[in-house]
Order: structure tokens, then C-alpha cells, then sequence
């Protein structure tokens, strides 16, 4: 995976200037950092942006890689209310499709 494939940590502009968060985070959660929720009673995981406010208290946090292998797990999802699913399948996808 390089660089050009991934997309600005989630409240940051392309252009290099900080856009307004949709969701209020502290600059230290402004990185490539992602949340597991892993979900019980048989619910499946979700991987979610750090800063998601659909993702629980107990969710541990994730590197960009980890969050991927979590993703390639049969039934684990990822949140569309945070743009971990917008940020993190097209990667996901195309890295399958390449194997």
C-alpha cells in the first residue's frame, strides 16, 4: 500500500489546511487511528475513525493495518456514520483484487 492510496486522516483538508472535525477530537486523535468495537451477543466487530461517536468506550484502538486485517475477517464491518467505511474498503478491496 503507498502513500497515494490512502486518504487524509479523517477532519484533515487534502490541502494541507485543517478542516472543521464533523466530530470534535484533540489534535494527539487527528491520525490514522482507528477503533475496534468488538460487538457481543453475536453481533459482528466494527471497525470505526477515532474520534467515531458511534463507536463504544470498551473499543481499543487500531493502526491502519490492524483495522484492514479486522475488515478481511469474515462478518466484521466497517461504521458508514464516521468514514471508516468510505476510507478503509476501497483499500480493502483493491488489495484483495490485486492478491
Amino acid at each position: 500500500m503507498t502513500a497515494a492510496q490512502l486518504r487524509p486522516p479523517f477532519g484533515v483538508d487534502p490541502g494541507g489546511s485543517p478542516a472543521p472535525p464533523r466530530v470534535r477530537i484533540s489534535s494527539a486523535q487527528a491520525r490514522w487511528w482507528w477503533r475496534l468495537d468488538a460487538r457481543s451477543h453475536g453481533r459482528p466487530a466494527m471497525v470505526h475513525a477515532e474520534g467515531s461517536p458511534n463507536a463504544a468506550e470498551r473499543a481499543h484502538p487500531l493502526g491502519t493495518m490492524q483495522a484492514l486485517d479486522v475488515l478481511a475477517r469474515p462478518g466484521a464491518t466497517a461504521c458508514t456514520v464516521c468514514d471508516a467505511a468510505e476510507t478503509l474498503l476501497p483499500i480493502l478491496t483493491r488489495s484483495q483484487a490485486e492478491s
